[in-house]
């Protein structure tokens, strides 16, 4: 297999439940160029799961040394998982994406493509399901923005407090990815963001996106990146839809099967069994 340079790389974030992952990685493969494409996941203090994990992705997992957690937690194992791959591989893009994110192409469908694609500008940073304002996430900023600005530094006059990007689906552009090394922020303090607050990682990468002077799109309609997911997602491929999060049909869900019964549609267009 080559070492690249690879135009993108799409980083799983993991959570603990092995043929889950294993799934949304065969997805992401259905759908991408492996020539120009690479897939790594990130393991935040589960060892035990980066074991199992060493053959879905050979070679290619980042493993914490200890557990981030949610939330500003979650920005740290995003800015170690690229800092960690800047040192093994060349690469343009970073795809950052959850264990509930699925590719539901069709075949043929190059979804990579369609997603770089979205890159139009060169000022732009950050692409994502954009909110430009959470009503929490703005009472969080006001609350803690004396401890942010002494750590972290002045946020710019286009920074709305409480916007930001729904995190199961975060493409960062080579250029933010740039500006983020050359000012510090994939290292301490900002990898040990939730010391120093509570906004949620999705949140965070975008306030250090202007901070680093980019700016943020939307992603396009093929992408149907939500908190909580607003409809069946069987129905989503007859609008168009290529990516969607979360797999989960109501929010919440103890059920696995409903997960199960989601998956398993998919699965069986890409000619895979299904899982049990």
């Amino acid at each position: 297999m080559a070492k690249g340079p690879w135009d993108l790389l799409i980083c799983l974030r993991c959570d603990k439940n092995l043929s889950l992952i294993a799934d949304t990685v065969d997805s992401v493969l259905a759908f991408t160029d492996r020539r120009t494409t690479k897939v790594m996941c990130a393991v935040d203090g589960n060892p035990r799961l980066v074991s199992q994990l060493a053959n879905v992705v050979p070679g290619a997992i980042y493993a914490t040394p200890r557990r981030h957690g949610w939330g500003a937690g979650l920005y740290g194992l995003l800015a170690e998982s690229i800092a960690w791959s800047k040192v093994r591989w060349k690469y343009n893009h970073f795809l950052s994406i959850d264990y509930d994110t699925l590719f539901v192409g069709s075949k043929g469908d190059k979804i990579d493509e369609l997603l770089l694609n979205q890159i139009t500008n060169p000022r732009v940073g950050l692409l994502g399901q954009y909110n430009p304002q959470n009503v929490h996430w703005a009472a969080v900023y006001k609350a803690e923005r004396a401890r942010i600005i002494a750590v972290f530094g002045q946020p710019p006059k286009k920074y709305i407090p409480g916007e930001g990007i729904q995190g199961g689906c975060m493409l960062l552009t080579a250029t933010l990815i740039e500006q983020m090394l050359k000012r510090g922020m994939l290292a301490f303090p900002f990898a040990d963001a939730k010391r120093v607050t509570s906004i949620a990682d999705d949140h965070l990468i975008t306030l250090f996106c202007r901070m680093c002077g980019l700016k943020i799109e939307q992603l396009s309609p093929e992408f149907h990146v939500r908190w909580k997911l607003d409809c069946d997602p069987r129905t989503l491929q007859k609008k168009g839809v290529k990516v969607f999060h979360p797999t989960k049909i109501r929010p919440n869900n103890t059920d696995s099967r409903v997960e199960l019964d989601v998956r398993n549609f998919f699965r069986d267009q890409r000619g895979r069994p299904p899982l049990r």
